[in-house]
């Protein structure tokens, strides 16, 4: 349980929330988060939600998560010094690489969440962002990226984000999005080492109940332990489109 900083709105449907304490997390991590009811039985959701981590210091952890129902509209009306319940962190992250080569980093809409660490761990990447509204979060980006002109920006619902990147210029990619973007961006490569973060309902989090199992070309896997993050050779986008 960790006493709220701050939950800023960022746009119409988009928060920050910032939560004070020491947390660890690697990048491509996440946490699973709810209100702080008591666990009463009687409050709607029961269940928490996986938020993944979108930074953190030795001071504190910051979410970036998007108002998609019950459970996380609850989140956005909570204000600072009030408290909230989260668990973890979970998961399988992005791979930290000795030798990486020159790294892209592609995040659509929500996807964009889980990139912040990765950009504070590889600063030379180059970062492609692409939104179908308004854009957010990004001077986060400019602002850990070595220089600014390291991000693309695009807001455009008739374009991709895939239009700016050149994937024969990279060694190894890392991407989260819509499954239609990360399905083209795998066609697009060819040699590049390319690491994919899928979204998939969870309900504990700690891969007990089996919820979030997704196939892969290595068999049945948890997307709350052995991924969110997997190579894409193991990717089976058919199984990912009904995600």
């Amino acid at each position: 349980m960790g006493q709220i900083v701050s939950n800023e709105r960022l746009s119409h449907d988009i928060y920050r929330m910032t939560v004070a304490g020491t947390y660890a997390g690697q990048m491509g991590q996440f946490y699973m988060l709810r209100c702080d009811d008591g666990y009463r039985g009687d409050r709607y959701p029961l269940l928490s939600r996986p938020i993944s981590i979108h930074d953190r210091n030795e001071r504190e952890i910051i979410f970036l998560y998007r108002v998609h129902g019950r459970g996380t509209a609850l989140l956005a009306e909570l204000d600072a010094g009030q408290r909230v319940l989260l668990e973890g962190p979970f998961g399988n992250g992005f791979p930290s690489l000795e030798q990486p080569g020159r790294i892209a980093l592609v995040g659509g809409g929500m996807g964009v969440a889980p990139l912040l660490p990765v950009l504070r761990n590889y600063r030379d990447a180059d970062v492609f962002l692409g939104y179908t509204g308004e854009p957010f979060a990004v001077d986060y980006y400019c602002q850990a990226a070595a220089t600014a002109q390291q991000v693309q920006v695009l807001s455009y619902t008739a374009r991709s984000i895939l239009e700016q990147i050149q994937p024969d210029r990279y060694d190894t990619i890392m991407a989260c999005g819509p499954v239609g973007m990360l399905k083209a961006l795998a066609d697009m490569c060819t040699d590049q080492q390319l690491y994919i973060s899928i979204e998939k309902r969870m309900a504990c989090g700690i891969g007990a109940c089996l919820g979030c199992t997704v196939r892969t070309m290595a068999g049945n896997r948890r997307a709350c332990q052995e991924g969110p993050v997997f190579p894409v050779e193991e990717v089976l986008w058919h199984e990912l489109a009904s995600l």
